[in-house]
């Protein structure tokens, strides 16, 4: 029987450019671009969201070259705690309520190295125009920084969801993050939402400053 051929895996080469450009490593070209930066720690980067889906939205990234939730082992609980911290000392820096945000990571995200989202609860953005970036943010697809830390204390990994799983949350009905309304058009969500939004979100934009803690 004729064995197919192997697959090699990238070389050092191969690797550098795929970094250099291929979309899904754009976050990690961030990194290197300052001006992006809120703030540092020496183990974590929170930086600008430059497609916001909401009027605050933000990154944190580690250091530490991990893709996804899936290379976590118990050894990063403390890495998981410092970009927690750090989420929250850019939010109150900026003087701004953490009560209003959600904090989480994308299961399967498209974007390498492992980020946490820290995103305003209204969704009132110019960006969020595809109905899915309302389910990947108001779904289980969202997996929250206080669910993600207690599931690797407990099992020392994160488990990875099927496929199909994913899949029907992504295309399943949109749903509001405060009430039990849903919907399945955006635009409809959009004006529902912005009944909810609180009025003291509308203050001055993150500092620009990127000290390091």
């Amino acid at each position: 029987m004729e064995t197919a051929p192997c697959t090699m895996a990238n070389s050092e080469p191969e690797t550098a450019q795929l970094v250099a450009e291929h979309w899904s490593y754009q976050l990690v070209r961030e990194l290197n671009d300052e001006s992006l930066h809120l703030k540092s720690t020496s183990k974590s980067i929170a930086m600008r969201d430059l497609y916001p889906k909401a009027r605050y939205h933000f990154l944190v990234l580690p250091r530490k070259n991990i893709n996804t939730l899936h290379e976590l082992t118990i050894d990063d609980v403390a890495l998981l705690e410092d970009m927690y911290g750090l989420a929250q000392s850019v939010i109150k820096e900026g003087g701004l309520d953490p009560k209003q945000f959600n904090f989480g990571y994308h299961l399967k995200p498209h974007m390498k190295r492992l980020h946490l989202h820290v995103i305003s609860k209204d969704f009132d953005s110019p960006c969020l125009k595809r109905r899915h970036h309302w389910t990947i943010f108001n779904s289980d697809i969202f997996q929250s920084h206080d669910a993600v830390l207690a599931e690797l204390k407990m099992h020392g990994k994160i488990y990875e969801r099927p496929d199909a799983y994913i899949a029907a949350l992504r295309n399943g009905p949109l749903k509001c993050n405060v009430c039990l309304y849903e919907t399945d058009n955006l635009q409809t969500m959009k004006k529902h939402i912005a009944v909810h939004t609180k009025p003291h979100l509308m203050l001055p934009a993150f500092p620009t400053n990127t000290t390091q803690m």
